[in-house]
């Protein structure tokens, strides 16, 4: 395998293990993220069990760590000279994706202070940097 190859190989590899990461931490906190906005909707934000909001809480920290982990590894990644310019402007989208992810895990306050704002600008920009992310990954996998 010549070194051109062996690149391609290794880009590839962490393109799958972004994607990967990113469908396992969506899977895991999608769920805590629709208690929060179903108690938004219906203005109950207050009758979440406490015990349950500080998980939230914790998971949505916690996975923004990882989303900032696997951000750093995809900017440090070496994407073959034809895939340069695509790989960039998915390093954008993806921590467009993350900036976002953060924002949100900072609306949700301690003592069931949700800013709500926040929280929705958040959700809005996680969908289209998503949207964005997901378009680029398609093109990848066409050049490929």
């Amino acid at each position: 395998m010549n070194a051109a190859q062996k690149r391609a190989m290794q880009y590839g590899n962490l393109i799958n293990n972004t994607v990967n990461t990113i469908q396992e931490e969506q899977d895991k906190l999608n769920p805590e993220f629709e208690k929060i906005r179903g108690a938004l909707d219906r203005s109950k934000v207050d009758q979440l069990d406490d015990v349950e909001y500080t998980k939230i809480q914790k998971n949505f920290a916690d996975g923004t760590k990882k989303y900032q982990e696997t951000l750093a590894k995809l900017e440090k990644g070496k994407a073959p000279a034809r895939l340069m310019g695509t790989h960039i402007t998915l390093v954008s989208a993806f921590r467009k994706y993350v900036e976002a992810c953060a924002d949100m895990t900072e609306s949700i306050g301690d003592d069931k202070n949700i800013d709500r704002h926040k929280f929705d600008e958040s959700e809005k920009g996680q969908d289209e940097a998503m949207d964005k992310f997901s378009k680029l990954i398609q093109k990848l996998t066409n050049l490929a």
